[in-house]
């Protein structure tokens, strides 16, 4: 019995033994089995998906501008002079035919004094050679009927030769008497006159500045006393109650916009406030623009901002959405989702772990995203951002 027993220990131990060896090359199979597994996954290129989702999407053309006045005019000085009184200061609002800064007048008075009374002497010196003119032309007039009377007595023997001769010298002298009266000469120098007069009251008008419209006083350049130079600029004054921008889009999308297309206009400055405007010109031509993707074609329009917004300032930078149609539940997907390949608008729709190319229709949204009208169903799921090297039928990772 002892011996039997002692076998069976063994045939016990040995097979305990080969269990145990079996288990742990099974572990190790698993293990390296995950190994391979994780090994394999990591090599697996990882993409971000989404589903295919049905919105509402508001079409818009988005651009940037810097708000101005609707009507804004500069002043410069017409004279070399001095600042006397500023009466309506920066940011003042101002009437029509209001005076805003007045410039030292005793200069601009000396020279319309000069100015009038050369004049004055150029029309008493014109008067007086139209009237010598006129007497030398009457004796012109009675010298030559005496020198007719004279050749007939002349003819009849009554008169002696010598008598006509100097009649005729005399005329010949009152002649050129009258040609030496130049009125061309005369008329030219009485218009410069003048003119010289013109001028220097318009340079004294120039003294007096005043606003040729209701408007607000946007900038004053200068100080009282300070001296100024013909062409310096003095003072802007701008409607700030009625406002505008000029924009460019690029020539595809001024395809989209005509006169009157509504506008939605914010200022990053102004958190919450959308404020509504207008576009009331489009540019007959476009123009070519340096931007960030090099050389193109824009069309430059003007916008009218129709709200009273107190908060914006002319100069301020701000965000214009011009809006066109909207779109109910239709299939969206981000511009980024979209490549090309052969020439073919793509996209990778993944499934089961891997990606495939198909072909989409899509139709431009904004810079930002495409509606997709054909070939692609709402709850498919897309890669976001494919990248060049992303190939058809690829195992991927999420």
């Amino acid at each position: 019995m002892e011996l039997k027993i002692k076998v069976q220990d063994g045939i016990t131990k040995t097979n305990i033994k080969r269990v145990t060896s079996g288990v742990i090359v099974i572990l190790l199979i698993v293990i390296c089995y995950q190994c391979w597994q994780i090994y394999l996954d990591s090599m697996l290129p990882v993409v971000e998906i989404e589903k295919v989702k049905r919105q509402d999407v508001k079409m818009k053309i988005s651009t940037t501008g810097n708000l101005m006045c609707s009507k804004q005019q500069d002043f410069y000085a017409r004279t070399t002079s001095m600042v006397k009184e500023i009466r309506k200061n920066e940011g003042a609002e101002v009437t029509i035919g209001e005076v805003i800064l007045l410039l030292d007048n005793s200069n601009a008075l000396l020279e319309l004094g000069k100015a009038e009374n050369t004049l004055a002497v150029m029309q008493k010196d014109y008067l007086q050679a139209v009237s010598d003119k006129v007497l030398l032309m009457r004796r012109r007039d009675d010298a030559r009927k005496n020198l007719e009377r004279t050749e007939g007595l002349y003819n009849l023997g009554v008169a002696a030769l010598t008598e006509v001769q100097d009649i005729k010298l005399r005329i010949a002298d009152i002649e050129n008497q009258i040609l030496s009266i130049n009125l061309s000469v005369l008329e030219s120098q009485l218009t410069k006159g003048e003119l010289d007069v013109q001028v220097a009251r318009e340079q004294l008008a120039a003294t007096v500045i005043t606003s040729p419209f209701d408007g607000t006083v946007l900038k004053m350049s200068v100080k009282c006393g300070q001296p100024v130079g013909k062409g310096d600029f003095l003072f802007s004054v701008g409607k700030t109650n009625s406002l505008e921008t000029i924009v460019s889009v690029n020539e595809y999308d001024a395809l989209k916009i005509q006169d009157g297309q509504p506008v939605e206009i914010y200022s990053e400055a102004i958190e919450g406030e959308i404020y509504s405007g207008h576009v009331f010109h489009v540019a007959p031509q476009a123009e070519k623009e340096q931007t960030d993707k090099g050389s193109e074609n824009k069309v430059k329009l003007k916008i009218a901002l129709d709200d009273k917004a107190i908060a914006l300032k002319p100069g301020y930078t701000i965000n214009v959405d011009i809006l066109l149609e909207n779109k109910e539940n239709i299939l969206v997907i981000p511009q980024t989702a979209v490549v090309e390949r052969d020439g073919r608008k793509v996209i990778f729709v993944y499934e089961d772990g891997f990606i495939h190319i198909r072909e989409v229709q899509l139709s431009t949204i904004d810079e930002m995203f495409q509606e997709v009208t054909s070939n692609l169903k709402e709850g498919e799921m897309y890669v976001i951002s494919p990248s060049d090297s992303m190939q058809d039928n690829v195992a991927v990772k999420i």
